[in-house]
């Protein structure tokens, strides 16, 4: 069988100089907001050449493009492109295959005009995480102080402190959890993300500390409960128990979609005096059982955090733009080394008619190589010398 490195050399060297031209595919992949879903409907459209008057070889060119740039782009696997894009130039039709990946593939249109075919297609696609090479690159994420929603709870110890002791916390766990993820940037104030207005503010923040995730976190419960003790041991004193709930959501810093919202509680016995005033950044207030408790929930926190970020895309934007030449926020603190790929593309949001909202993400069809990396920047240029067109500042960059 014909590989798809042969079939695209086959394509470029039987017509000298219409590399530009031959193929082009532009992926547009709509996916419900938030991204949190495990699989998503790409479609991908694919542009061929007719090369000596061959047309069906056009088409599976076409097709095996569009269908090969919508799989990378979704983190998936190659390797069946070819059996894939074939069953659709046979079937025209719905085609489910036994790769776990790719469970749909439709042929939706194809449009002739002169010597060029169009070909669209949508294809269902779960990546498998497991094996996802996004694993070895560093996500980093912002936050801020943590709300404690409810004031009042917290003056029993003035425990106040919890607001920009927690994050600290989370950032220590998070760190002994993973290498695939770092909090990088703890702002100095706390944000009441039940607002959805100043929810809408995650990206601006995720720009402003060049960071890809934002974690919106609230304090919701700091409750206690004195039990006072009996007349027959009253030497024991009260025995007291205090709650502790935390709303955690794990924002896309780029798209602002929510990737997982959950919340986490738990409970044990507060030990300190009623009048006494707490340090919570103190070793007897994290040895206690109360502080044994809350630092097991923030270890549950970074687990699932890190599992949530795992297989998701190293993400950037276009800094500047020079000729073909580009410079971007992604670099070696994020794992991007010379000789990488990235992908370019960019983002609107789109709405049907009940009013439900999409992000449409359009894939630039060049991908460009990295010459030099940074700390968190990198030089790039248009692999196999392309042209860039229509990049600006802010687009988006990524490495799958």
């Amino acid at each position: 069988m014909t590989s798809l490195t042969s079939i695209h050399n086959a394509l470029f060297n039987t017509r000298p100089g219409v590399y530009k031209k031959a193929i082009i595919a532009l992926v547009s992949i709509v996916m419900l907001v938030p991204w949190q879903v495990s699989a998503a409907w790409f479609e991908a459209q694919g542009q061929a050449l007719v090369v000596n008057g061959d047309k069906e070889d056009a088409k599976k060119k076409a097709t095996q493009e569009a269908l090969r740039q919508a799989m990378l782009f979704a983190g998936a696997s190659v390797q069946s492109v070819q059996t894939l894009a074939n069953g659709l130039l046979k079937k025209e039709q719905l085609t489910v295959t036994a790769n776990a990946e790719v469970q749909n593939v439709e042929l939706i249109d194809e449009i002739w005009e002169r010597d060029i075919v169009t070909v669209r297609i949508r294809a269902d696609i779960f990546p498998k995480p497991a094996s996802c090479e996004a694993a070895g690159f560093l996500k980093t994420i912002a936050t801020t102080e943590f709300l404690i929603s409810t004031p009042s709870q917290a003056q029993d110890g003035q425990i106040q402190e919890l607001s920009s002791v927690i994050p600290l916390k989370l950032q220590a766990s998070l760190t002994q959890q993973t290498n695939a993820a770092t909090i990088a940037r703890i702002t100095d104030y706390p944000i009441d993300w039940r607002r959805q207005d100043l929810r809408r503010q995650a990206p601006t923040l995720a720009r402003q500390s060049r960071t890809q995730y934002i974690i919106a976190a609230t304090i919701t419960d700091l409750s206690l409960n004195r039990e006072p003790a009996s007349m027959l041991s009253f030497w024991k004193g009260d025995r007291a128990t205090r709650h502790f709930s935390l709303d955690i959501s794990l924002i896309d810093g780029v798209h602002g979609g929510v990737l997982m919202q959950k919340q986490y509680g738990t409970r044990a016995p507060w030990r300190f005096d009623q009048f006494e005033d707490v340090d919570a950044s103190g070793a007897p207030f994290w040895q206690s059982a109360y502080g044994e408790a809350v630092a097991r929930t923030l270890e549950q926190v970074s687990s699932d955090v890190a599992a949530k970020l795992a297989c998701q895309p190293a993400t950037g934007r276009v800094i500047q733009v020079a000729g073909n030449t580009l410079e971007v926020s992604l670099g070696r603190s994020h794992g991007i080394q010379v000789g990488d790929e990235l992908f370019l593309y960019q983002t609107k949001q789109v709405s049907n008619p009940f009013n439900d909202n999409f992000i449409q993400y359009n894939l630039y069809p060049e991908r460009v190589t990295v010459t030099a990396a940074y700390a968190d920047s990198a030089t790039v240029k248009v692999a196999n010398d392309g042209i860039l067109m229509n990049i600006q500042p802010n687009d988006f960059v990524a490495k799958r």
